[in-house]
């Protein structure tokens, strides 16, 4: 087989195959449009991710006899047209395993499920279906992937062009190891999702709206509490996919509050909370927006923050713990029972100086007079109080 060798394969095409590889794991990428990248990086006509699955007590108790479950998880195969070719001749023509109903799926290929691959290698049928997709010398690596599973990375070259030579083989085999990695970091960002979708639904379950936003606001998940305060659209909304208070001075408090936690650097130390105050049109009790970075540096080994967690407390959803009469009661002022309601209820005292837009010290210092009135000196100890004379 000599003459066209296809595409010379360069470090700068191999990189950018790479790029690809790693950009489809968070979803960026297509995993079709980075394998075809690989295909056309080593001169190929298509490229594929395969898993062959094996019961992993078989594996334990003897990995030289497993028959692994071959199966495709990418392909940079279209095969529309060739399933459509396969149920109108090829079934006719499979000297193999005729009873197998379906050889190919919409969207990948599965020798395995028409015959041994080797023996079908070998057919007619496989020679013809090569002159099809024009593909036709098959390079594999073959990598652990999980305690039960083996990672197949397969390209097939055009059969006008020659095999892999040494150096090719090396490259594709360094491919076939960073394919195996970019597949456990998707694995890893999928679990992590799902982990993320669940733990914005216990926060939502305790009354608290959760965002999850970029440093720009863009919304990337939020919680059936923060959908419901977006759509009342009193103090906050979500506009064209952005976190947006509706007043100028709160937008610019957010943005400010994000450039803070996320900046465009580095961040030299673990930052605190930033408290972002966003008064409603209806006069109701502003929102208290608690912003904190949410980082994924465990994965990306990278110290900058991607996103940041916006939390609000919805006040509407808490009934005053403190009434007029309960505050006569125990001799407390107006301000000491506002305080007094708020330390009850879970707030910190920067939360509580943000929502009542008094200082911090100024919390501290009612916070000691009523625990003196109370002659109390824990807040559970307050909350028990409150909550018996209600």
């Amino acid at each position: 087989m000599g003459g066209f060798r296809g595409v010379a394969l360069d470090s700068k095409s191999f990189d950018g195959a790479l790029d690809k590889v790693y950009r489809a794991t968070t979803g960026e990428v297509d995993w079709h449009d980075a394998l075809l990248r690989v295909a056309a990086a080593f001169g190929a006509s298509c490229a594929a991710v395969a898993v062959e699955r094996s019961d992993i007590a078989q594996v334990r108790r003897d990995p030289l006899s497993i028959t692994p479950t071959p199966e495709t998880l990418h392909s940079s195969l279209q095969t529309r047209d060739i399933e459509q070719l396969y149920y109108a001749q090829y079934h006719r023509l499979d000297p193999f395993r005729p009873e197998v109903g379906v050889a190919l799926t919409p969207s990948v290929l599965r020798m395995h499920d028409v015959c041994d691959v080797a023996a079908f290698a070998r057919s007619a049928y496989y020679q013809d279906l090569c002159r099809r997709i024009d593909c036709f010398h098959l390079g594999r690596f073959t990598a652990r992937f999980d305690a039960d599973s083996q990672l197949r990375v397969v390209v097939n070259r055009s059969r006008e062009s020659e095999p892999f030579d040494e150096r090719e083989l090396v490259l594709f085999r360094a491919l076939g190891g960073h394919i195996a990695r970019a597949l456990r970091i998707q694995r890893q960002v999928t679990q992590m999702g799902a982990t993320l979708v669940a733990a914005l639904e216990a926060l939502g379950r305790n009354g608290r709206a959760a965002f999850l936003v970029d440093r720009d606001g863009r919304i990337s998940q939020m919680n059936a509490k923060a959908e419901a305060i977006c759509a009342l659209g009193d103090g906050l909304t979500a506009r064209h996919g952005r976190l947006v208070p509706q007043e100028a001075s709160a937008q610019r408090q957010l943005r400010a509050a994000l450039t803070f936690q996320l900046g465009e650097g580095p961040t030299t130390a673990p930052k605190g909370s930033t408290f972002v105050v966003i008064h409603r049109s209806s006069a109701a009790m502003p929102f208290v927006a608690e912003v904190t970075p949410f980082a994924f540096d465990v994965l990306w080994s990278t110290p900058v923050a991607a996103t940041a967690l916006v939390t609000i407390e919805d006040p509407d959803s808490q009934r005053p713990i403190v009434s007029e009469s309960v505050a006569a009661a125990l001799s407390l002022t107006r301000s000491e029972t506002r305080v007094a309601g708020l330390l009850a209820g879970g707030r910190s005292e920067r939360e509580i100086a943000a929502a009542l837009a008094v200082s911090l010290n100024t919390v501290k210092t009612h916070r000691k007079r009523i625990y003196a009135k109370l002659g109390v000196a824990r807040r559970v100890e307050l909350a028990a109080i409150l909550n018996a004379r209600r």
